[in-house]
């Protein structure tokens, strides 16, 4: 099990500690007991290290991590994004309790940074080798020579089938049901456009709440909005996209395109 701490994009192995799993930290576990990889992104941690951070865990389950000559997490099964903030919800929960249980215990340290569990690792550590002596008078015996193989069968080569052409109509084309379009997407569409069209730069992030998925788009010292599509209705909060002239600006743009809807 390898622990990876995200510094504001700079990312670096620490020895496996639970107490690192706090509001003010970005992880990434490679944890092969499980065949997982955890990220936990702490409530406090800000958005340009939350992305690095999800990136990297999304990257690290394919290709794992080198410390010394060994590559730990190597293509795991499973990626658990755990974002501390939605521990409201009972799914992140859960997970939240599954990381806190899977890095929890005493561990031993390889390379300084891989950890081991005591208990397994002391199951698995290799007995001596123990070699029986061979007595003088034991001599190998050769094994039997197998019977001979019985002669083959000339096969008689079958007779090319006869294949009569028949004309086959081609299958009728599915009618295909008329395209339809979700509005929520849409709003969300327009409302990320009029976002880059008026701020220089923007960091976006797809969450979830109540089964619903949403979007949080922030242009630093701009705006930070949250809009979460529930039917065919976008909610943005806050509504008044967080004041300020620039914010002002954006907020008017993705007016005016809810018009032309």
């Amino acid at each position: 099990m390898l622990m990876l701490k995200d510094d504001s994009g700079e990312l670096s192995p620490v020895k496996l500690d639970p107490t690192l799993a706090n509001s003010e930290n970005a992880l990434i576990v490679l944890d092969e007991y499980n065949d997982t990889c955890w990220v936990w992104v702490g409530r406090n941690v800000n958005m340009p290290t939350r992305m690095h951070a999800l990136r990297m865990g999304r990257s690290l389950q394919k290709s794992g991590h080198q410390v010394g000559s060994t590559t730990i997490g190597m293509a795991t099964s499973d990626l658990v994004e755990i974002h501390e903030k939605n521990d409201s919800d009972p799914d992140v929960a859960s997970a939240i309790d599954e990381f806190r249980n899977a890095i929890s215990g005493r561990w031993k340290f390889d390379d300084k940074y891989l950890a081991y569990e005591e208990q397994k690792a002391a199951e698995y550590e290799a007995e001596p080798v123990r070699i029986r002596d061979t007595a003088t008078h034991e001599r190998p015996q050769t094994p039997p020579a197998p019977p001979p193989a019985p002669p083959r069968e000339r096969a008689t080569a079958p007779a090319p089938p006869t294949v009569r052409a028949e004309t086959v109509s081609p299958p009728p084309e599915p009618e295909r049901p008329p395209a339809t379009g979700n509005l929520a997407e849409k709003k969300a569409a327009f409302l990320l456009y009029s976002a880059v069209k008026n701020a220089d730069l923007i960091y976006t992030e797809k969450f979830m709440r109540d089964g619903k998925m949403g979007v949080k788009i922030e242009a630093p010292g701009t705006m930070v909005v949250e809009a979460l599509m529930d039917g065919d209705d976008l909610i943005v909060e806050p509504a008044d996209f967080g004041g300020g002239e620039e914010a002002e600006q954006i907020k008017q743009e993705f007016k005016s395109w809810l018009s032309k809807m």
